[in-house]
């Protein structure tokens, strides 16, 4: 994973998580516009000048929380694995996806929009690509752990185009109204993707 520099991992862990957690709900609830020291201590209802006493500056506490949100979601991924600890069938693997893309619970809800806000930071802070590299991994690992338990042996290449394709069926769910054209039927096109991804790839 991506390592802090400096001062910033200096501080106790505790107080840490509190207030990157606190920076993340900020970036589901008002945008990576609304993540400032101040915010934060409101939203973490800390003193005023804590969080800048762990993070002196704005790109500091934007690094940290990126760094933050990939360590939750590489806890996803051991979750995955306790939770995954027998072979599902095909439809277990589109029902399984399908939920998680069309019906997340609201912790992984809100974890994925905080991803996404620091995905489209990414393209204009360079300095955010190495915690996002750490996202996007998190996120190949745990496409991988749910194919292989459905009997899959899918290629990092295979892994990869189908990550992306189901990030942009995650992006749309949660920002275009579910009345949308081709959103009715999530587990449909879930196959399609799986046919069009692990079946058909492998037989050319």
């Amino acid at each position: 994973m991506a390592r802090l520099r400096g001062v910033e991992r200096q501080h106790g862990d505790f107080g840490r998580a509190q207030i990157l957690d606190a920076a993340i709900d900020l970036l589901v609830d008002v945008g990576i516009g609304g993540l400032t020291h101040r915010q934060v201590d409101d939203r973490a209802a800390l003193p005023a000048g804590t969080t800048s006493n762990y993070f002196r500056t704005r790109l500091a506490l934007l690094e940290a929380t990126a760094d933050r949100t990939a360590e939750l979601h590489w806890q996803h991924v051991k979750a995955l694995q306790t939770l995954i600890g027998q072979p599902m069938t095909r439809d277990g693997l589109k029902m399984l996806l399908a939920q998680m893309i069309s019906d997340p619970d609201e912790q992984f809800r809100r974890r994925t929009l905080a991803r996404f806000e620091l995905f489209m930071e990414g393209t204009r802070r360079a300095e955010l690509q190495p915690f996002l590299h750490e996202l996007q991994a998190s996120a190949m690992k745990s496409a991988s752990l749910i194919l292989e338990a459905a009997g899959f042996t899918p290629s990092p290449e295979q892994v990869g185009e189908l990550s992306r394709l189901l990030n942009g069926l995650v992006f749309s769910n949660l920002t275009i109204s579910r009345d949308a054209p081709g959103a009715e039927h999530p587990v449909d096109t879930i196959d399609r993707l799986l046919v069009a991804v692990l079946e058909a790839r492998a037989a050319r």
